[in-house]
């Protein structure tokens, strides 16, 4: 949609029109990773986020997975908040860039 020029608004509005439509349930365990030293988060310099696992689930408590609790690695992505996709994504640091070398774990 942003290569087709769209605006935000239109974007965002595409995306509520597709949902509404309905979405297959998401797999249990469904999950991705970013573990490349070459990704590019932001234009603000800060490239190398962090090398992580992300799993997506239904809307649910994070607190099931331990997310943001002291001494858990496991944090809770407040990216979506449930709107316009029902999921909730949680993200694991890895300390490891795909191709081995130490990443930084914040």
């Amino acid at each position: 949609m942003i290569l087709a020029g769209q605006s935000k608004a239109q974007i965002i509005e595409g995306i509520k029109t597709f949902m509404k439509q309905g979405l297959p349930p998401l797999e249990p365990g469904a999950m991705s990773y970013m573990m490349s030293k070459d990704q590019y988060l932001t234009h603000n310099g800060d490239h190398h986020w962090m090398a992580h696992l992300m799993f997506y689930t239904p809307l649910m408590d994070g607190a099931v997975w331990g997310a943001d609790l002291l001494h858990s690695p496991v944090m809770l992505n407040p990216q979506f908040g449930g709107a316009p996709e029902p999921i909730d994504v949680f993200m694991v640091p890895t300390g490891r860039w795909s191709d081995g070398t130490a990443a930084p774990v914040r």
